[in-house]
């Protein structure tokens, strides 16, 4: 399976991170959503994402260095959807600016709410309203990172 992904990432305490190139950013204490791509496979990309002590190439592991994944939902499809997930879910949230989309024009890749139950609700809904061939499967009630 391939296709985009969105990463369910609470932060319990507000804290600065350093991520790559971007300058220091306070990411207050809340759930974020980061939308990713993984068109060679599903597996080696989500592995890599919730493997402990990885060494940091993408903005997603600095904060993933602070926080743990709580939630996955996979969009599998043939097309690059990322930043048409990315776009739409830049109505419904705040975003931390530059995040995630060095490599688009997005404004950014990673989106913040204080209340991740809503956060999960809204972009399910998101997802099953964009015109895009795909398929959706949701989060789960568990990671493996939370075994």
């Amino acid at each position: 399976m391939k296709g985009s992904y969105i990463l369910l990432i609470p932060l319990p305490e507000g804290q600065t991170i350093k991520a790559g190139s971007l300058p220091d950013t306070y990411f207050p204490s809340g759930c974020y959503a980061y939308v990713g791509s993984a068109m060679g496979g599903f597996t080696s990309r989500l592995n890599r994402h919730l493997k402990q002590n990885r060494k940091p190439l993408w903005h997603i592991d600095y904060l993933l260095q602070k926080a743990n994944i709580s939630g996955i939902a996979l969009c599998e499809t043939d097309d690059r959807v990322e930043c048409v997930i990315a776009q739409a879910l830049s109505h419904q949230f705040d975003c931390i600016p530059g995040f995630g989309s060095s490599d688009c024009k997005c404004l950014s890749h990673l989106f913040f709410s204080a209340d991740e139950n809503q956060m999960k609700q809204t972009i399910l809904a998101t997802l099953n309203s964009l015109p895009i061939s795909k398929r959706i499967h949701r989060f789960p009630a568990e990671t493996e990172a939370q075994k």
